[in-house]
């Protein structure tokens, strides 16, 4: 009970990280080591760019549930954590001397860098099997249960702390709240629509 309720804190800190720095517009940068790999990024506070979380089709849940040990974000190779969390730094760094600073526009494929460090991706993915990086870029989604603009504007800016209580405490709220839920509900109901015209059979031989 205790890991489940660490790995339950641990994804509301996270949250909590995002929505609290899109809010008062400052730059920030999270990292998330897993056994096998590691995500770097810059929040979700640069203009269309999204968060960590903007990937996700689901609200944070319970990281060490019914996974196998690779899956479990909260486990991770024994230096992998230092080197994401370095990485991190460095990026927030290069941000911090771009001219446009938390607006600058990912430059992850730029044949010239952006500023006098290096240039300024938007998310670092690395994968220690391989030793391997790569430079990733993400669009912002609406429905964001970290960035959007209705849980950091209709949320957290007009109702504060009271707002983050929920969220704490109610399991749904916040893919409620961000429009996600609905979304889940919209795609189900295009599938049935397909499924129920025919589906497969529309496509013809070719297919």
């Amino acid at each position: 009970d205790g890991a489940c309720a660490q790995a339950d804190a641990k994804a509301a800190d996270e949250v909590v990280m995002q929505v609290t720095a899109k809010a008062a517009v400052e730059r920030a940068a999270k990292s998330a080591a897993g056994t096998p790999r590691a995500d770097v990024g810059s929040s979700g506070t640069r203009p269309r760019l999204g968060c960590y979380f903007c990937n996700d089709v689901v609200a944070p849940v319970n990281s060490t549930l019914d996974r196998t040990l690779d899956q479990q974000c909260t486990v991770t190779r024994p230096g992998l954590s230092m080197v994401a969390s370095a990485l991190a730094v460095e990026l927030l760094v290069s941000l911090a001397h771009h001219p446009l600073a938390h607006g600058a526009p990912a430059d992850a494929h730029a044949a010239e860098p952006s500023t006098p460090l290096g240039l300024v991706p938007h998310q670092l993915r690395g994968f220690l099997p391989t030793f391997r990086t790569d430079l990733l870029t993400g669009e912002a989604f609406s429905c964001c249960v970290a960035c959007s603009e209705r849980v950091v504007v209709d949320g957290y800016r007009a109702d504060g702390f009271a707002f983050l209580l929920r969220a704490f405490n109610e399991p749904d709220f916040l893919e409620i709240f961000s429009g996600l839920r609905e979304l889940h509900k919209q795609a189900e109901a295009a599938i049935e629509a397909w499924e129920g015209d025919g589906g497969d059979d529309e496509l013809g031989e070719d297919f």
